[in-house]
């Protein structure tokens, strides 16, 4: 049996077909329906329009029932959430999908597709509480925006599909954007227990994806879908688990990841890859894998790549990008990647180990010493980040070409919002020495809730 306890804080959107919509039709028979009560009760009349119970409140469950039954296609939903713990108490499985019992469910399958915005006060103040026995929220056919939400104690949280990932689960080509998110604590013995989306379009950008756990994919469950890329930005993948492979990353083969001015760091797997193991096609971008470890557990078979982990015949190219300090059995034995690290620019590595090299080979990578990089520490910014520290090798230490991204336009910053180049080159990994976070960001320096 699937596992799966999650604990979100975030803004999320998610889309799982918005294609086709038309201005005229988001115009027609929009609603906003205020939520008046905490306590979980039915509508008393699904697809009347009215948001209403049989004790003449308005609540979560009853406004979810009336998104998945209204006549009129094409509507945006608005449902407003004021602060209070949501607790879903009606126990599933449900009937037909009415959505009168377990999961809150939205289902537009079959019909023309509605926009819903659930819209809290906060994600300190307002939760939606699960029973531990069901999803917290299931989202089939229907747009779907969540922000300023806690959703907590599910047996997944917000899930479009069956894999079973258990933060957010989204199995099918759905279209996923997870923006300035904390992402925690969830537990799946299935792939992908912080997020599980092997099919769909992701963007993860400003987030973290920390503490969870799954059989393969601790953080992040990626790739297997038909063009349909996953990109992550300015984010941090930290202290995730994997029992088998990818403590903090498994990547499938299909369309590629992008990994862009991010941290992967203290990430752990019993077999291959603490931080990453890519079986298909990954791209890092100036980006830092720090002090993850393989082979966790020390049982056999074990693993390789504490740091990055390419199985033979797929893909990872790395530019401008910092490996350092990755270890396999929990202990000081250096292991930063394993395979091929296809290296473009410039990037550095505290031990080859058992990477080989293409690309441009010995021209596009170097040594870095492991003591002239910080800890994983709040160094401004959204997400957590390792600094450089004086005299380390990545310290303006890209070539011409600078930093780029995936469109090889030059980044405008590093993973915390600073501006790239504070000295005479950018450096290598996703931190800027000497650079400092805009005035205009403070407000995200303790991460953002």
């Amino acid at each position: 049996m699937v596992t799966s306890y999650n604990h979100l804080k975030c803004a999320v959107v998610f889309a799982s077909c918005l294609v086709g919509l038309s201005m005229a039709q988001l115009a027609r028979a929009d609603a906003t329906f205020n939520v008046d009560s905490t306590l979980d009760q039915v509508d008393d009349h699904p697809g009347d329009g009215i948001c209403h119970t049989a004790a003449n409140k308005c609540t979560l469950r009853a406004a979810a029932m009336e998104v998945s039954s209204a006549v009129d296609p094409g509507a945006v939903t608005t449902v407003v959430l004021p602060a209070g713990v949501y607790q879903l108490t009606i126990r599933g499985p449900d009937c037909c999908g009415a959505g009168a019992a377990g999961a809150l469910f939205f289902n537009r399958i079959g019909r023309e597709t509605t926009l819903l915005s659930l819209q809290g006060e906060g994600a300190a103040t307002t939760i939606i509480e699960g029973n531990s026995s069901d999803s917290v929220i299931e989202i089939e056919g229907i747009a779907v925006s969540i922000s300023n939400v806690t959703v907590r104690n599910g047996h997944g949280g917000v899930v479009n599909g069956i894999l079973r990932g258990g933060g957010i689960d989204v199995f099918g080509q759905a279209n996923l954007t997870i923006d300035r998110c904390t992402i925690e604590g969830n537990i799946s013995d299935s792939c992908g227990g912080g997020i599980a989306a092997p099919y769909a379009q992701l963007f993860i950008i400003r987030s973290t994806i920390s503490n969870n756990r799954a059989g393969n994919g601790g953080g992040l469950c990626a790739g297997g879908g038909i063009a349909r890329s996953a990109t992550i930005q300015q984010s941090a993948l930290i202290n995730n688990h994997a029992s088998g492979d990818g403590g903090g990353i498994i990547n499938f083969a299909g369309p590629p990841l992008f990994v862009v001015n991010s941290t992967i760091s203290g990430n752990t797997a019993n077999a291959n890859g603490g931080g990453l193991s890519n079986l298909g096609t990954t791209w890092l971008y100036s980006t830092s894998i720090i002090n993850n470890d393989a082979s966790h557990d020390r049982n056999p078979p074990g693993g390789s790549g504490g740091g990055v982990y390419n199985q033979p015949g797929a893909r990872l190219v790395a530019t401008n990008s910092l490996i350092a300090g990755n270890t396999t059995l929990d202990a000081p034995l250096p292991d930063d990647c394993n395979g091929v690290l296809e290296v473009y620019g410039w990037n550095l590595l505290a031990d080859y180990g058992g990477c080989s090299f293409s690309g441009n080979g010995t021209a596009a990578r170097g040594l870095v010493s492991p003591n002239t990089i910080g800890p994983l520490a709040n160094n401004g910014g959204p997400t957590m980040t390792h600094a450089l520290l004086a005299g380390s090798e990545a310290i303006d230490a890209t070539t011409a070409q600078g930093c780029v991204g995936p469109t090889l336009a030059l980044l405008a910053t590093d993973q915390r919002g600073a501006p790239r180049i504070a000295g005479a080159k950018c450096d290598v990994g996703a931190y800027e020495y000497g650079s400092v976070v805009p005035a205009t960001d403070v407000i995200f320096s303790n991460g953002f809730d």
